[in-house]
């Protein structure tokens, strides 16, 4: 396999029953596009629209909609849960080989001229690796060289994939912990020590819709578990692992209880992947590591799971003592 690039700009965006929101956010891609490269100095190209629809059959006028909006629509039937399609996002570049890939959700509203502005930012600095969105308004460039502060939400990472498609393919092994897409950019780090980036605020790419805190609750139980997993994998040493171990319950105790509840019912192990009880056993992996490295805060942990804080989160005191926890 050749293993040149272009400079295709590759756009995937994986969905479920939000497929027609992911053919607004086609529609909004072309358009902004057709004004970027509409100058004759564009660098990049060629827009590629790859949806990926996951356990949802859309309707026939929908689907021929997609034919004239996507270079690719990838249906699946009922046989593909989420984090399997979004991770298969990356086996999509690793096959096209774009000099961009953006993996944007549907969940995330673009903003006008949101393509534009990143692509602009790429053309600007040809080292950049990676632009992060952030909720912090103030744009930064600077050398990564921790995962701790690159956003996890999946539209958040824009990749140059000079230096990070070589990565691609560590995607597929982590999306059981809900954050394969961090596991891309963490890999990287490893193997190149550091990465141009460039965090912005992500208001001026992407607006996301809010959900209520009970689903939140339903929906992110996997990968709330599956952080404190992934965290403790990519430790260097013991010591390293009781330290994340033990940040995570003192900056997380309030989220505790909101995303055990979906599990707490006793269910059939032999349906491992369901959605009524998606990827439970991370609750299991995640509380053995706590229980076998840091015992104390498993008892903190357990203790937490008892507790509503969800339902205090506009109490004053327990701001206070979330904020001087988490600075700590």
């Amino acid at each position: 396999m050749s293993t040149s690039r272009n400079s295709d700009v590759l756009v995937y965006i994986p969905c479920h029953k939000d497929f027609v929101e992911a053919l607004e956010q086609a529609k909004r891609l072309r358009a902004d596009f057709e004004v970027y490269s509409s100058h004759a100095d564009a660098r990049f190209k060629k827009l590629i629209i790859v949806v990926s629809v996951n356990s949802f059959i859309p309707d026939n006028s929908d689907v021929e909609l997609a034919k004239n909006l996507c270079d690719e629509v990838i249906y699946f039937g009922e046989v593909l849960l989420a984090d399997v399609n979004i991770s298969q996002g990356f086996l999509t570049a690793i096959k096209r080989r774009p000099e961009i890939f953006w993996m944007l959700s549907t969940n995330d509203l673009l903003t006008p001229g949101a393509i534009t502005k990143l692509l602009t930012e790429f053309e600007t600095d040809p080292s950049l690796d990676i632009i992060v969105t952030n909720p912090k308004p103030e744009p930064q460039r600077i050398i990564l060289k921790e995962i701790t502060s690159v956003n996890g939400v999946i539209s958040g990472v824009i990749y140059r994939t000079k230096n990070l498609l070589q990565f691609f393919n560590v995607a597929p092994f982590f999306p059981w912990t809900g954050w394969s897409q961090l596991t891309v950019v963490h890999a990287a780090l490893k193997f190149h020590s550091s990465l141009n980036a460039l965090f912005i605020d992500q208001n001026v790419v992407f607006t996301q819709t809010e959900k209520s805190i009970s689903t939140n609750g339903i929906t992110y139980a996997h990968s709330f578990s599956g952080d404190l997993i992934q965290k403790f994998l990519f430790c260097k040493d013991d010591f390293e692992r009781r330290s994340a171990l033990r940040k995570f319950v003192r900056t997380n105790y309030f989220r505790i209880h909101l995303y055990s509840e979906r599990d707490k019912r006793e269910h059939d192990k032999s349906q491992l992947i369901t959605s009524e009880h998606y990827l439970s056993w991370n609750s299991l992996i995640s509380e053995s590591l706590l229980k076998s490295y840091t015992p104390i805060n498993y008892f903190i942990y357990r203790i937490s799971k008892k507790i509503p804080f969800e339902n205090f989160v506009q109490n004053k005191l327990m701001r206070s003592i979330k904020k001087k926890l988490q600075s700590h």
